[in-house]
């Protein structure tokens, strides 16, 4: 993966490159931004820049051995890290003893996820490496409200790993994809090898919530936090995938997620969950429909904690919208459609005295998402309080 494969995020790019130019790699990095900004796919490219035997201009070559290698995600000094669970696959036997699913287990699992077209039209088709968590818990079969774990086998399995020498005398790198899933024990034994890396060691942590990464790891890292992508990138990146849909819309109202971005310009107003989820909530809210809210809440905890988040962040979106029209520049309302249809007559709703709270209390909701809250109990009591904050003059 080349970073001119990356939608945008051309001032990283520069970054990133530049910093292998001058020599000034940093041991621990940490790459923050939400899945659909491109964070993992930038790590990738960023690894195969290094490792790249020809860069130029910028970029890796693409041809050389160590390109092709990265690409098929197979190169020797290149390893990867992310959530697992025990599942039906074959457990790995760890040197400890004790059975746990490690990375290794699911390697080819992961590979598939990073290479294979998830849509039947190649023109649609999301780019590779962008897909979030809920995607991958699907592909190695963990339930819809199951969370995976980087556990303490996954530790050893580093550890061991980076205890020699690289195979191709350069760089050792690790990825590890959402390291705010790395319990204590993981990050206890990973301390010393952050701590004290051996010459020419690289580890690369792509998060989309640093916030819920234990401290004493990321404070031994140096951010480098990935933007939106940029709306001038989305739209062009539209235009080229989806003739007839206004890109300029979509990418707007996509806030630089390009995985929101697919979504939108896919969108079938029949099963529009985000949507329906969002209208219905504030309807019963207006009604003041205890029951009915106590089983939206229900119906919410349902869901996979992933689409729960992807709720959380489009509410925040209508949310923030429909506040640009209360205060006077509808030009900065960037949703479209049926939900800029809703708007028109929900927007009075939202004012100055409850828009600071209103926001408040789904950021809430998303942090408890992350430290596995109760949802049953999380949503129904989220949408007896947005009742009343609704409706607040």
């Amino acid at each position: 993966m080349r970073f001119s494969d990356i939608i945008g995020q051309n001032g990283v790019k520069e970054l990133l490159s530049h910093g292998v130019d001058i020599g000034h790699i940093s041991h621990a990095q940490l790459f923050a931004g939400r899945c659909g900004y491109g964070a993992l796919p930038l790590a990738v490219a960023y690894a195969q820049y290094i490792l790249c035997e020809n860069r130029r201009d910028g970029d890796s070559c693409g041809v050389c051995p160590s390109c092709y290698k990265v690409a098929a995600m197979e190169h020797p000094d290149l390893h990867f890290s992310f959530p697992v669970s025990n599942s039906e696959f074959v457990i790995k036997r760890n040197t400890s003893g004790s059975s746990e699913i490690t990375s290794d287990s699911l390697i080819e699992k992961w590979r598939e996820m990073m290479n294979v077209c998830r849509d039947g039209d190649m023109q649609n088709t999301i780019p590779q490496g962008y897909f979030n968590e809920s995607e991958w818990y699907e592909h190695i079969g963990i339930g819809k409200n199951g969370q995976g774990i980087i556990n303490r086998s996954e530790a050893y399995e580093i550890i061991r790993k980076f205890g020699y020498k690289s195979y191709e005398g350069g760089y050792k790198i690790l990825i590890m994809w959402l390291p705010e899933r790395m319990n204590d024990s993981a990050a206890n034994k990973l301390l010393k090898l952050f701590e004290e890396p051996a010459e020419k060691t690289l580890f690369i942590l792509v998060s989309q919530s640093p916030d819920a990464i234990i401290k004493t790891i990321l404070s031994r890292t140096q951010t480098v936090n990935i933007p939106p992508i940029g709306v001038e990138d989305m739209t062009d990146y539209l235009s080229a995938r989806f003739p007839g849909i206004d890109a300029g819309a979509v990418a707007k109202s996509s806030q630089g997620d390009i995985l929101s971005a697919h979504a939108m310009a896919e969108d079938n107003d029949e099963d529009d969950t985000n949507f329906n989820m969002f209208a219905s909530l504030m309807r019963l809210c207006f009604a003041v429909n205890h029951t009915g809210l106590i089983e939206w809440g229900e119906n919410a905890a349902s869901l996979s904690r992933e689409a729960q988040k992807d709720f959380i962040s489009y509410s925040l979106r209508m949310l923030r919208d429909s506040y640009m029209v209360t205060v006077g520049v509808p030009q900065l309302n960037y949703s479209f459609g049926r939900h800029a249809q809703f708007i028109t007559r929900f927007f009075p709703f939202v004012n100055n005295s409850n828009i600071e709270i209103l926001i408040s209390e789904f950021e809430r909701v998303a942090l408890e998402l992350s430290f596995n809250a109760n949802t049953k109990i999380l949503f129904v009591h989220f949408a007896l309080s947005i009742s009343k904050l609704i409706r607040k003059a």
